[in-house]
């Protein structure tokens, strides 16, 4: 009878710790999602702009790179070529521009010749034509004392001879000012096509700087610099091998901005929220917890979970929750799955 009653006694204590676990375990998933994740980062794939081989590849598989760091260098003697032969076209129309300021120069200084050969031919055509006045009246008077005989014939052709010379003076100066103001007409004409010269070389001059720039980056794109701190996790080439654009050769996990995916059904997605707090547990390392947050909740859904087998029964489709993890011990990877324990809403 003492037996039986202690068997009776180990029963009822097992039923009634076998009751405390199930509830204190459907409180807890009352008040908890408990689901998988994988542990994903911000993926960068270095790919070329241009062609090119590889001369130069900074790291392996598993090698931190820093930000701004150079990765990666393509040789391409076609770029250097093509950026040689736009220098030597930058370096034609800086001498064009050159001659033509100096055509300029050399114009603004025959203007200025030709206008004080113009001052001086004036003031010697006032000075012939003065001259030329005097020997007039001195003609006239001695063609009147000629026609009374009162003055020889020689006196009378010196006279005239006189005349004659100053109109001869006289219509040269008038000739000499003419030239000067052709050729001041002809000196302003030089500068403004000269400064129309110039302004054609500095157009061009801006048109070979831009192609010197676009060629330059062209070059420039030979080298790959890395936008981010981080892991390289997959290199596609090796050095000496040649690529084209859009070719990835080296993909790089930013180690310090990890975050766990996970899938929510839709019957518990609507108590999850944003910037709650997480709990992740990596497998392997079950005595290491690392904290996280919720930071961003799909908003539609995908993929369903389980299909319609049953009669009456919807498909339960999943939505896509990212959380962040705000210490990752250096433990966590991509890649790896772990165990994450979200509180619902209240």
């Amino acid at each position: 009878m003492k037996k039986r009653i202690i068997i009776l006694a180990l029963i009822l204590l097992i039923a009634v710790t076998v009751l405390v676990v199930f509830f204190a375990q459907k409180g807890k998933m009352a008040v908890t999602i408990q689901t998988t994740g994988v542990v994903e980062g911000v993926e960068v794939n270095l790919s070329p702009k241009v062609s090119g081989r590889i001369s130069e590849i900074c790291c392996d598989e598993g090698e931190r790179v820093e930000k701004g760091q150079i990765v990666i260098k393509l040789e391409s003697d076609d770029l250097r070529a093509s950026v040689e032969q736009a220098r030597a076209g930058v370096d034609k129309s800086k001498a064009d521009v050159r001659v033509s300021e100096s055509a300029i120069e050399n114009a603004k200084a025959n203007i200025q010749n030709a206008e004080a050969e113009i001052k001086s031919s004036e003031a010697d055509v006032e000075k012939a034509r003065a001259v030329m006045d005097d020997a007039k009246k001195k003609l006239d008077r001695a063609t009147a004392l000629y026609k009374e005989e009162l003055i020889s014939t020689d006196y009378y052709e010196i006279a005239t001879t006189n005349y004659d010379t100053s109109v001869a003076t006289y219509m040269a100066s008038k000739a000499r000012l003419t030239a000067s103001h052709s050729k001041r007409d002809a000196a302003i004409a030089e500068v403004n096509s000269s400064i129309s010269e110039r302004n054609s070389a500095k157009a061009r001059l801006k048109e070979s700087e831009a192609n010197l720039s676009y060629h330059m980056s062209k070059l420039n794109d030979a080298v790959i610099i890395t936008p981010v701190s981080g892991t390289v996790i997959f290199r596609a080439l090796e050095k000496g091998e040649t690529v084209s654009p859009g070719i990835t050769i080296l993909t790089i996990v930013d180690m310090d901005n990890l975050y766990i995916r996970v899938d929510i059904e839709e019957t518990l997605i609507g108590s999850v929220v944003l910037d709650s707090g997480a709990i992740i547990r990596a497998e392997g390392i079950p005595e290491k917890v690392f904290k996280g947050k919720v930071s961003e909740i799909g908003r539609y859904a995908e993929f369903a979970t389980q299909r319609d087998v049953t009669r009456g029964r919807q498909d339960i489709k999943t939505f896509r929750v990212k959380i962040k993890v705000t210490d990752t011990g250096g433990v966590l990877k991509p890649g790896m799955t772990v165990e994450v324990e979200i509180p619902k809403k209240a």
